[in-house]
């Protein structure tokens, strides 16, 4: 959660704010901002609920730099909720409280060990429930005579049993160039996370219109799209994104009694096409190419630098099915 928090934090004043902005513009920009927002990102609109199903795909896997065991994953799929509430809202400022809810289901067959005997213990069904919460501040102003947007976010997360960490982050981004056709942020991200890899991550946004009508739209190290407005009230999109997702498991296998988080990078190649169905309804359909370069598990609160087990996983398709929803925001679809 806390990655998306920033990126979408970090995006406002790119894709709301005048380069010629006025002391009596301020309230307006910080609406067009919070408008922008919630157009742009799904996962950061007031109410958001996704299901993703994946192809089957085979996997082999490593237990402390040893090869454990091999197999194929069929009917893996992903099932999301989230909600992104404003607690407080003032000109220069403002409080949201977030939370989200993730099911993840997947089978495995034809596992074998590393000798090629078969393991018919692991041909099994896997359920995992993830839950987190957040509270995240927002602030507005210039520094160094450029807007500037700062952002601090504490999270809380575990699973349907417990709560099992707490974390967070502190950020800014300076937008540096506005104009008609090109917008540009460059910020910095410090995370307050002592399993995380890096200590601070920098923030590079880029959105720039063609004469042609296609737009990019590039947040990294977050996503590489182009898009382009469909019909009277859709969107298409073609790229790549990254996805950091996980969970949190117990397991006998890796230490008994202990808890573990499983943790994966995956970049997701396709197309997405959003549609708007009027009142603040949303609703967006994604297929492609799924590619998981970083899967590993580690004792709760470690560095993935420090991981137990790990998998290696095939390229799969995917398909994905979404609504979000938005009470508060326009009613009326506004072209850009």
């Amino acid at each position: 959660m806390k990655k998306k928090l920033f990126l979408f934090s970090s995006a406002l004043l790119c894709f709301s704010v005048n380069a010629q902005e006025t002391e009596t513009d301020k309230q307006t920009d910080k609406q067009k901002a919070q408008a922008a927002i919630a157009e742009k990102f799904p996962f950061a609109r007031v109410f958001d609920v996704k299901y993703t199903q994946y192809l089957p795909q085979d996997f082999d896997s490593e237990l402390r730099d040893n090869d454990f065991i091999s197999g194929r994953i069929k009917n893996k799929s992903k099932l999301n909720v989230a909600a992104n509430i404003p607690v407080i809202m003032k000109p220069k400022w403002n409080v949201t409280a977030s939370a989200t809810y993730k099911y993840e289901h997947a089978e495995l067959e034809q596992v074998k060990d590393f000798t090629g005997m078969a393991q018919s213990v692991y041909n099994t069904d896997y359920d995992y429930h993830y839950i987190s919460a957040a509270l995240s501040f927002t602030g507005f102003t210039k520094l160094f005579k450029k807007p500037f947007i700062y952002n601090a976010s504490f999270i809380a997360d575990g699973t349907e049993r417990s709560a099992e960490r707490i974390k967070g982050f502190v950020g800014g981004t300076f937008l540096l160039k506005a104009n008609a056709k090109t917008k540009i942020t460059l910020g910095l991200i410090v995370l307050i996370d002592p399993a995380s890899p890096v200590p601070a991550a920098p923030v590079f946004t880029l959105e720039h219109k063609f004469n042609n009508g296609w737009i990019a739209d590039i947040i990294l190290p977050q996503r590489m799209f182009v898009k382009h407005d469909v019909f009277t009230n859709g969107r298409v999109y073609l790229g790549t994104e990254l996805i950091a997702d996980g969970f949190y498991l117990q397991s006998s296998a890796f230490g008994l009694g202990k808890v573990f988080d499983y943790r994966q990078l995956e970049l997701r190649s396709g197309v997405t096409y959003e549609h708007w169905f009027g009142d603040g309804l949303i609703g967006t359909f994604k297929a492609g190419l799924s590619n998981v370069f970083n899967s590993k598990i580690t004792e709760r609160g470690e560095s993935t630098n420090d991981y137990i087990f790990s998998t290696k996983q095939d390229g799969t398709g995917y398909f994905s099915l979404g609504f979000s929803y938005n009470p508060f925001g326009n009613k009326k679809k506004t072209a850009k």
